[in-house]
């Protein structure tokens, strides 16, 4: 993809996500202080759910894996509860972090965020027109996430 069509896709993926706040939950702090820190320094206007004036368009759920609980049900339960806040065509992504996973490496925090854009602009190729199919860059990058601990989901 060229570099032209590339960011013509990011403007109109940032077009249709800063329309109403990101929320940004979970109960993984590390991950969280990370995504709510690159949000703020992208501009990107993001909520918590005490906060939430209008619903939102993007949920993104950073949840830490535990060996009880299955980390789609957790997820499931934490989507229900902020149910109020969410607008109803919102694009759910979850994030699961292992317990063994440290985020400190700014690769792995880029490789996190650029996957989290994948899942929001396959979930928006109505809005979005652009590849359906990740390129082999992106192929590596979820590799290496899944090697470094990191499921990135899309609910819905």
């Amino acid at each position: 993809m060229t570099r032209k069509r590339r960011a013509e896709r990011l403007r109109a993926l940032a077009a249709h996500v800063l329309t109403a706040p990101v929320l940004l939950e979970g109960d993984a702090e590390q991950l969280l202080t990370v995504m709510r820190t690159g949000a703020r320094s992208a501009g990107i206007p993001e909520t918590d759910h005490a906060s939430s004036t209008q619903p939102a368009r993007v949920v993104v759920l950073a949840i830490q894996r535990d060996a009880r609980r299955s980390s789609l049900v957790k997820a499931a339960s934490m989507l229900r509860e902020l149910d109020d806040h969410i607008a109803p065509d919102a694009v759910r992504i979850v994030v699961v972090q292992s317990r063994r996973t440290k985020l400190a490496p700014p690769k792995l925090q880029r490789l996190v965020a650029a996957e989290v854009l994948f899942h929001v602009a396959l979930a928006l190729s109505n809005v979005i027109p652009g590849q359906k199919e990740r390129t082999l860059r992106q192929r590596i990058g979820l590799t290496t996430l899944d090697a470094a601990g990191f499921r990135i989901l899309r609910f819905g």
